[in-house]
């Protein structure tokens, strides 16, 4: 594999439509993150974040302004700033680009694990999300 950034095309639209945590961050995260093999486990280390459960305000709490233990520099989830938010570049795929930034100089795997990466139109929601502040809805 070869390490790309990804960047959205010039069509982007960050502010439309509106994107809300509850209705629609959080259903991504339980159909492709919330696993106890994954993030899911809120009895142990959830590989570093936890994204599970049925408590929107819980999950918020572990992601926005929270730094990443890989890449103590960057928080999983910087409000207004898409591309300073790691566990957005971990799912576009271009965490790489930071490896040298990372503990042991490597930030991991993309997200999902040993999956494909999630389509632009769901990576685009958390990108929206954030862009628009990362709002506990």
């Amino acid at each position: 594999d070869v390490c790309k950034d990804y960047t959205p095309p010039a069509s982007f639209g960050a502010q439309n439509p509106q994107v809300t945590f509850a209705k629609d961050v959080m259903p991504i995260f339980a159909q492709s993150c919330a696993f106890t093999s994954c993030h899911g486990s809120s009895a142990g280390s959830a590989n570093g974040v936890f994204l599970g459960g049925t408590d929107p305000a819980r999950v918020h709490q572990a992601i926005v302004d929270v730094r990443s233990s890989k890449l103590p520099t960057m928080s999983f989830v910087k409000p207004g700033d898409p591309r300073e938010s790691f566990l957005l570049r971990k799912m576009d795929g271009s965490h790489c680009l930071l490896d040298a930034q990372c503990t042991d100089n490597d930030c991991g795997q993309s997200m999902p694990r040993n999956d494909e990466t999630l389509s632009v139109e769901t990576r685009d929601i958390i990108r929206r999300w954030i862009a628009q502040g990362a709002k506990n809805d």
